[in-house]
């Protein structure tokens, strides 16, 4: 994990894919990389999009993002993210706290 001035960048692994997720009180992002490439934005009270798939062959559909808070600091982040998925606009609410490891 990586804790810089307000903002946070988390890196992890999910079934063998390459993942990151970035929190920031304006703007959280999670990307995955692997058997298929994965890409969510979220931004309070905006429209972004889940993006699937690479240049080659990609898709996706709308994200609405109803609610951002993130606090992060040097000792690690708190998150919550709400939003509504898709066309059916089902509604997702997040939570996120890591902590930050000292380094030995």
């Amino acid at each position: 994990m990586e804790v810089g001035e307000g903002f946070a960048r988390i890196y992890y692994q999910l079934d063998g894919d390459d993942c990151t997720l970035f929190l920031s009180p304006e703007r959280a992002e999670q990307v995955r990389r692997g058997s298929v490439d994965l890409r969510l934005t979220f931004v309070a009270n905006s429209k972004t999009a889940c993006i699937i798939g690479d240049d080659a062959l990609r898709g996706g559909y709308e994200i609405f993002t109803t609610r951002l808070d993130c606090i992060a600091k040097s000792m690690g982040v708190d998150a919550r993210i709400e939003y509504l998925s898709g066309g059916d606009r089902e509604r997702v609410n997040l939570k996120i706290r890591a902590i930050a490891l000292k380094k030995q």
